[in-house]
C-alpha cells in the first residue's frame, strides 16, 4: 500500500502552547463540529496539523492513539493501535500488535467504531483517500447561539477522515464522513474522552440514505467498545451541515454517560 504524508503550516509555539495552557474548567458542557479546512477554528473549533494520508484499500495502519482511553470502568486506560478500514470504520487493537487484513473487513466484533460501515471505495473518483490527523478542538457551550471558539480551552484530538469515498460500485457520487477522538482528561492521561460521528464537509453531500438501488448504501453507524455499545444503526445519523451538533458520545472513567458534560 502506498502512502502519502500531505504538510499543512501549522505554528508550533502555538501548539506547544495550548498543551500547556489547558484548563479543565474551560471545557465543562461543550460540543464541537469540526471538519477538514485549515481555516475551520472561527466556525467549527477544529485547529488541525499534518496529514497523514494513504490512498487505496484495504485500510490503513493508523498508529497508536494519541492519548489513553479508558474504554472499562473495570480496567485501566490504555493506548491503542487503530487500524483504519477504507470500509467506514475503525478497529482498536494492542499497541504492539500489527494491522491485518481482517482488521479491514466486516463484520467486526471487538473493539471497533463504525461511522458509515460498508463496501466503499476511496480509489473511484481518483481522489478518495483515508485521512489520519493530529489537533485540537474547542467545545462551545450548548447554550450559546454564537460560538466563542477560544485557542486556550482546546482538547489534544485525533480525527479519521474518509474523504471523497464513494459506494462500490458508484464512481460518480462521492462523500465525506469523519471519526473524531477527543482526550476529555484534562492533562492527566486518565481515558476519559468525547467520540464524534461527522457526515459531509460544508455543502458536499453526505452519505446515503439506503433507499438507493446499490445495496451498499445500507450501511450502519455504532461502536463496540468493551461493555459500552450503540447500534449498529442503518443509514446515517445527522445533522449534515455545518452549522449543526454532531453525534457525539461521551466516556467518563470507562463508562458511556447518558448525557455529555
Amino acid at each position: 500500500m502506498k502512502s502519502q504524508t500531505r504538510s499543512r503550516l501549522i505554528l508550533c509555539a502555538l501548539v506547544a502552547s495550548l498543551l500547556s495552557m489547558q484548563s479543565a474548567s474551560g471545557a465543562s458542557g461543550r460540543s464541537v463540529r469540526s471538519d477538514a479546512s485549515d481555516s475551520a477554528f472561527d466556525f467549527l473549533g477544529g485547529f488541525w496539523g499534518t496529514d497523514n494520508q494513504q490512498f487505496g484499500p484495504p485500510g490503513f495502519d493508523a498508529g497508536p492513539t494519541d492519548f489513553k482511553l479508558r474504554l472499562n470502568p473495570s480496567e485501566p486506560p490504555h493506548f491503542f493501535r487503530i487500524c483504519m478500514s477504507e470500509d467506514g470504520f475503525l478497529k482498536l487493537i494492542g499497541t504492539s500488535a500489527t494491522c491485518a487484513n481482517a482488521d479491514y473487513v466486516l463484520p467486526q466484533t471487538k473493539a471497533y467504531i463504525a461511522v458509515f460501515a460498508t463496501d466503499l471505495d476511496s480509489l473511484s473518483t481518483g481522489s478518495g483517500s483515508l485521512i489520519r490527523t493530529r489537533g485540537f478542538v474547542d467545545q462551545f457551550p450548548s447554550n450559546t447561539a454564537v460560538p466563542p471558539y477560544k485557542l486556550w480551552q482546546t482538547h489534544p484530538a485525533m480525527r479519521f477522515w474518509w474523504s471523497g469515498v464513494t459506494l462500490a460500485g458508484d464512481s460518480i457520487n462521492s462523500f465525506d464522513v469523519q471519526i473524531v477522538l477527543i482526550d476529555r482528561s484534562n492533562g492527566t492521561n486518565n481515558g476519559n474522552f468525547d467520540l464524534e460521528f461527522n457526515y459531509g464537509n460544508g455543502s458536499d453531500q453526505v452519505p446515503p440514505v439506503g433507499t438507493e438501488s446499490n445495496q451498499n448504501a445500507n450501511g450502519f453507524q455504532g461502536f463496540k467498545l468493551g461493555p459500552n455499545a450503540r447500534g449498529p444503526t442503518f443509514g446515517p445519523f445527522g445533522p449534515f451541515d455545518t452549522n449543526g451538533v454532531p453525534i457525539r458520545f461521551c466516556f467518563r472513567a470507562g463508562s458511556l454517560q447518558a448525557t455529555c458534560n
